[in-house]
């Protein structure tokens, strides 16, 4: 069993400090870890090509990138083989820094457990041999700990979009930690209490790992979502029936308050269609086909229409030397 541990934060600084915390924990519990600073990495960002897609679906079916000249492949056969993730990060305006957003763009649908599965299925269907096809060690349980560090309570985006890079590879989120009002550099290795607890997640992993995934217990805060664990929702008062959507699952359902406490109801129904299962994520997938890829019918205008975008106007660059 292998845990990788990923740190967006600067060296030996507070996120790096509960990461390797983390990963102690995991290796007491019997566990091969491995430790990554994102920012030693260079990982340019995501062209939106959707070049990985065609090839996922259409041709090689590895859904490789081809965007070449920096170290991209080297997190990628890291999180390919790991078993367990460790994921912190800094809290940079209510957010992770930005390099780990171009990292998930770059793992993107590629990536996507269901994508994957599609793709996998087709190449049998219709006998194809050629090219690699989907990495098989996309489709072994894996399960993931994510711990966020911020000086103040503006942490609101934080853990939520760290969920984002896991909830498309169906990565089992079985702990976040969140940790507020340490903003010195190191400070951390100060705070027992923290530590402590950062250890007992790496633990934690590696028991989950240990049992069949169907039995992993989410230890965390268990946030207002009962299926995710988030607290973050988007509100859309043009539906009747399910006005409420998670911001990390999908799962739609409605909130309600008892006793000053909220809760957010949701249906069995909607639960099967939830992005944090396979189910709701092949729905998610079928939608895409039927209504997003579906070309316009005026799409013989299209190269017509383009040449007043194309003609415009032209960028303005820095000059170099």
């Amino acid at each position: 069993m292998k845990v990788l541990g990923i740190s967006c934060g600067r060296r030996n600084s507070n996120t790096e400090i509960l990461v390797k915390e983390a990963l102690m924990g995991a290796k007491a519990s019997g566990a091969e870890v491995e430790f990554v600073r994102l920012q030693d990495l260079t990982i340019k960002p995501c062209t939106g090509c959707n070049a990985c897609v065609i090839d996922l679906l259409e041709k090689s079916g590895s859904g490789d990138c081809v965007i070449k000249g920096d170290d991209f492949p080297f997190i990628d056969e890291l999180i390919a083989e790991c078993d367990g993730l460790v994921l912190g990060a800094p809290i940079y305006e209510k957010s992770p820094p930005g390099q780990l957003k171009s990292l998930n763009d770059r793992m993107g649908p590629s990536h996507d457990l269901a994508f994957r599965l599609v793709a996998k299925q087709t190449r049998e269907e219709r006998g194809i041999t050629t090219g690699k096809g989907p990495d098989p060690r996309s489709f072994k349980p894996k399960a993931a700990s994510l711990i966020a560090v911020g000086g103040s309570e503006w942490d609101t985006l934080a853990l939520p979009m760290m969920h984002l890079f896991a909830l498309p590879m169906q990565f089992e989120v079985v702990d976040k930690m969140l940790v507020n009002w340490v903003a010195l550099p190191s400070m951390m290795a100060l705070h027992d209490d923290f530590t402590t607890r950062a250890y007992h997640s790496g633990e934690h992993l590696v028991k989950t790992l240990n049992a069949p995934l169907e039995e992993a217990e989410y230890i965390g805060d268990k946030g207002i979502c009962p299926l995710c664990h988030s607290k973050l929702f988007e509100i859309n008062n043009a539906v009747d029936n399910y006005p409420v959507v998670c911001s990390i699952c999908g799962v739609k359902g409605t909130l309600t308050t008892e006793n000053g406490k909220v809760a957010f109801d949701i249906s069995e129904e909607a639960k099967a269609l939830a992005h944090t299962k396979i189910t709701g994520k092949f729905h998610h997938a079928a939608e895409l086909k039927e209504r997003s890829l579906v070309p316009h019918p005026n799409v013989a205008e299209l190269k017509e229409r383009m040449v007043k975008y194309n003609t415009f106007i032209e960028p303005s660059k820095p000059t170099r030397g």
